[in-house]
């Protein structure tokens, strides 16, 4: 097997069903994405570590549960500390020893060494946005992605609308912040600074210059070397602000046309490659670090009309004429009405972003690899996206230690279709963004705890948990707790041996 330059390019917030090739019902147009599902393979079995961003995006580069670090539920904080240690073996690293060029384009959001300002004090437990007076912005990060094995990096520290509002290149800013923020509807923090050359709606395109721009360096200096890019976009995670060119383009409200935004992205990485002729060498991993959110808030659209930019606009002008007679439903998730637009962003499962139900980590996950993956095919495998480090390393021949990917499981024969008797993991578990756990082995589904776990409202069951038979329950509608005590024992028993041995995943490898 030829070694590919390998590319993993992960949205923030994308869900089940806003991509088209998983629901034909799609209210948003996705030709990129559906063109690389056909000329590969499309899991429908696959899910984040999960139901928010920090926790999935620890698991992706290390192959190990977030749970078991102080990270215990929520995403980081600001200017949190870094949540990987220097010592622990990431992608990028084991990658980078095969031989690999790295690189990481996008959002970060797993801390970072901020320097601080003489005299002043940092708190990194809080989400007080003032504390960017503090930070030192003219010096290096003392801490990074270049210190975990990536060569290269440009992005954001967190998510689009967190603090601080400036570019990374390499180990500091690219600017420094030094003026307030721009409002930007309903999601920034009060008082914080910008830096001139950062603004909300212009994110996304330039951190695809910069993908792009990586690519055609890595061809122009070692060609025959292979890469590995991990590229994070800050697409589709609110606020909702797509380009004057994306805009409109999709029937799903603003958050329908951020994925718009995303599977364009995708279209300008897939065409650099093309353009230098190795799109054959390559093999791209399309996924998402978490579920979504329903769609787009009222009290956000309302906010939009009356305050853009300073500039008041009828709803009827914002929202288009496509969008009138909208779907006014109310999903209950986080207490607010939502505009819908008939669109079902996680698709035929329950819950969203942050629950511990299907619908807040089972996440789109299409690969493609010209020669190796079989074209137009599905795969329904149970996958973890704290596999990717073992699965790349079986790729390119590295040994895993065994103080390493403690929960990623090797998921090439899935990809390469290779027959096999049985599943390939054990089982997996599941994370909401409340610190509820869920363990997942074959058909049954086991729920520690009696809600959503996360921000969905809905009456609590009266049993201690929660237990779905997938297969005949996917919608996750019928708690068979009381009826299955034997079921309920043997999981939990399961989860617990996993949280005590401090892995989950076999410690030989192949």
């Amino acid at each position: 097997m030829s070694t590919p330059n390998i590319i993993f390019i992960m949205a923030d917030d994308l869900g089940y069903g806003d991509i088209a090739c998983y629901n034909p019902g799609s209210k948003i147009p996705t030709p990129n994405i559906d063109a690389l599902a056909r000329g590969g393979v499309r899991f429908t079995d696959a899910h984040t570590t999960s139901a928010m961003c920090s926790p999935t995006r620890y698991s992706v580069l290390t192959g190990r549960y977030a749970w078991r670090t102080r990270l215990k539920l929520g995403v980081l904080h600001h200017f949190a500390e870094p949540l990987i240690s220097p010592r622990r073996l990431t992608i990028a690293s084991m990658l980078k020893r095969a031989g690999y060029a790295t690189g990481c384009i996008g959002k970060w959001h797993l801390g970072l060494g901020w320097p601080v300002k003489p005299g002043r004090k940092l708190n990194r437990r809080t989400w007080n946005a003032l504390e960017d007076r503090n930070v030192d912005f003219a010096r290096p990060l003392s801490a990074g992605p270049l210190d975990l094995g990536f060569d290269f990096f440009f992005g954001i520290s967190a998510s689009i609308n967190m603090v601080p509002y400036c570019y990374l290149r390499g180990d500091r800013a690219t600017a420094l912040p030094d003026r307030p923020k721009e409002p930007c509807y309903d999601t920034d923090f009060p008082g914080a600074l910008c830096a001139p050359d950062f603004r909300t709606e212009e994110v996304g395109p330039r951190l695809t210059a910069e993908a792009v721009g990586f690519i055609d360096r890595h061809m122009a200096r070692s060609p025959d070397r292979p890469f590995f890019l991990y590229f994070p976009t800050a697409s589709i995670h609110r606020p909702c602000v797509p380009p004057d060119f994306i805009k409109g383009r999709s029937k799903a409200g603003l958050r329908g046309d951020m994925v718009v935004e995303f599977d364009w992205t995708v279209g300008e990485v897939v065409a650099a490659l093309d353009r230098h002729g190795i799109r054959d060498d390559t093999l791209i991993l399309i996924s998402s670090d978490n579920g979504p959110r329903p769609g787009d808030p009222l009290a956000y659209l309302e906010d939009l009309a009356a305050k853009p930019h300073g500039r008041r606009l009828a709803p009827r002008r914002l929202l288009g004429r496509k969008h009138q007679g909208i779907d006014r439903n109310h999903a209950p998730h986080y207490g607010a009405p939502w505009l819908l637009y008939g669109h079902r962003a996680a698709g035929p499962w329950r819950g969203f972003k942050t629950d511990v139900w299907d619908g807040g980590h089972r996440v789109p996950f299409v690969a493609s690899w010209p020669g190796h993956i079989a074209p137009d095919t599905t795969c329904d495998e149970v996958l973890s996206l704290s596999d990717l480090m073992a699965t790349f390393a079986a790729i390119v021949g590295a040994k895993l230690p065994r103080n390493a990917a403690e929960d990623s499981y090797d998921m090439l024969p899935a990809l390469l279709a290779e027959p096999r008797a049985e599943p390939i993991r054990e089982a997996i578990v599941h994370h909401s963004g409340g610190g509820m756990f869920a363990i997942r082995q074959g058909r049954w589904k086991l729920v520690l705890g009696k809600g959503s776990g996360g921000s969905s409202r809905t009456p609590p069951h009266r049993t201690p948990g929660q237990l779905y038979d997938l297969a005949a329950d996917p919608a996750e509608c019928r708690n068979l707790w009381s009826r299955h005590p034997d079921v309920v024992e043997r999981l939990t028993g399961l989860l617990e041996r996993y949280q005590r041995t401090g892995r989950s995943a076999p410690a030989r490898r192949r």
